[in-house]
């Protein structure tokens, strides 16, 4: 059945949009598209409180480009990326604690003792850190081989970090520098709940502190 109108009535517009004038439309148009990037940026804008995220490949993955930062600059990332481009080949725990990569640890630091002329003792975890929660005869390689929580799983990392320092892999991380971070770790909580402060009024703990070395080990 058709639509009938009485004599004189207008018919009323198929849709609401064709009751807009183009003018209005292409307005409504821009409006909608300005706003958009408003919408970006809210979503885009980095989140911080102990949200760090790993660069380089992640500790032992292989698949990152190898760039890394000193901790000030991996509390500012992604959002400062200025200035000289640091590249780390560090290796994780799982490499240096492996008998077939004792020759990449460089003197005088020693996984194994070797005894005899021109012989040498295996690096007690004491001689190089002055905090320990550690008996007083563990080695190096036995905190490598810890598989515990914290303070292990930062003691672990440390020593990793402290072996890719010696052999000059990590551009980013002095050897003082790395002693430093552990010494704060233990004053502040005796390795259980410590922190490190990379930069005033950031604190990062064990899991924060961890993440932060893996992104130096790519390898």
């Amino acid at each position: 059945m058709s639509n009938l109108t009485k004599p004189g009535e207008e018919q009323p517009p198929s849709s609401s949009v064709q009751s807009i004038p183009d003018r209005d439309r292409r307005r409504l148009l821009r409006a909608s598209i300005g706003a958009a990037p408003v919408l970006l940026t809210l979503v885009s804008r980095p989140v911080l409180g102990g949200q760090w995220t790993v660069v380089g490949g992640g500790g032992g993955g292989g698949g990152g480009n190898g760039k890394c930062f000193t901790p000030s600059g991996f509390v500012s990332m992604p959002t400062s990326q200025h200035g000289q481009t640091y590249y780390c080949s560090g290796r994780t725990p799982g490499y240096w604690k492996q008998s077939q990569h004792f020759s990449s640890w460089v003197a005088p630091y020693y996984p194994i003792t070797v005894p005899g002329p021109g012989g040498h003792q295996a690096t007690k975890f004491k001689d190089v850190f002055s905090l320990t929660p550690y008996p007083l005869s563990t080695t190096l390689l036995q905190v490598l081989e810890l598989l515990g929580g914290p303070p292990d799983d930062v003691a672990r990392h440390i020593v990793a970090a402290l072996l890719n320092a010696a052999a000059g892999w990590t551009p980013v991380l002095t050897i003082a520098a790395i002693k430093g971070i552990w010494t704060e770790y233990m004053n502040t909580g005796g390795g259980t709940i410590g922190y490190f402060e990379p930069t005033a009024g950031v604190k990062w703990y064990h899991d924060d502190i961890v993440n932060y070395l893996l992104s130096t080990m790519p390898l």
